[in-house]
């Protein structure tokens, strides 16, 4: 089913919901001081070299079997 886009009442629907919406901020009561559910004081890390295991260590241990810094597995074919 073939609409015709009506340019005039999208323009007039869409000045509706503006007005409307404005209406709706008008009940609202202004508030002069902000309070913030987050403590914020300290949102930013230190500059300090991460402290992390090499890559290397981490991996021999979860891996089936290590040999000669290599990882033995079965073959999926």
């Amino acid at each position: 089913m073939n609409k015709k886009i009506n340019k005039e009442r999208i323009e007039r629907n869409g000045i509706g919901l503006i007005e409307e919406f404005s209406r709706m901020l008008e009940r609202i009561p202004e508030g002069s001081e902000m309070h913030y559910v987050l403590d914020l004081r300290n949102i930013t890390r230190g500059d300090e070299k991460a402290k992390r295991k090499k890559f290397r260590e981490k991996f021999k241990k979860i891996v089936p079997r290590w040999e000669e810094n290599y990882v033995v597995a079965e073959k999926l074919s």
